[in-house]
């Protein structure tokens, strides 16, 4: 009587750290999920930031982890992508790109998206949050 007791406890004990790695494991895979919001879109590109990364220095710049894609006009698919630090002065409308590792302290020279309606709807929408 004893060894069929220890046998079942010895098979629920087993059952329970297989169901606890399954679930650390579908934890672990849903924590690293990027949910990316569009901020703005043209015809041939569209970029995208990561709502969770936006984060105001203590002079009241932006950075926010920001995904730009070219995309076939035709069929809308994704051609290429790129993804970087996006440094921004809300106030001032201004815009610098670094490495994903960057930080805003390293921004030397902020640009100006005269010309570029895309990067001007990004600044905007960004901002808005």
């Amino acid at each position: 009587m004893k060894t069929h007791a220890n046998c079942i406890k010895q098979l629920l004990s087993f059952s329970f750290a297989i169901v606890l790695i399954v679930f650390s494991f579908s934890l672990m895979l849903s924590a690293q999920e990027i949910k990316w919001l569009e901020v703005s879109k043209t015809n041939n590109e569209v970029i995208f930031i990561e709502p969770s990364s936006i984060n105001y220095d203590n002079r009241g710049f932006l950075s926010v982890i920001t995904k730009q894609s070219e995309v076939n006009p035709e069929d809308q698919e994704i051609i290429t992508t790129d993804s970087y630090l996006m440094a921004i002065d809300c106030e001032n409308r201004l815009y610098s790109k670094l490495p994903l590792s960057g930080d805003i302290k390293q921004v030397k020279n902020w640009e100006t998206p005269l010309n570029d309606k895309l990067i001007k709807k990004t600044i905007i929408n960004s901002c808005a949050y």
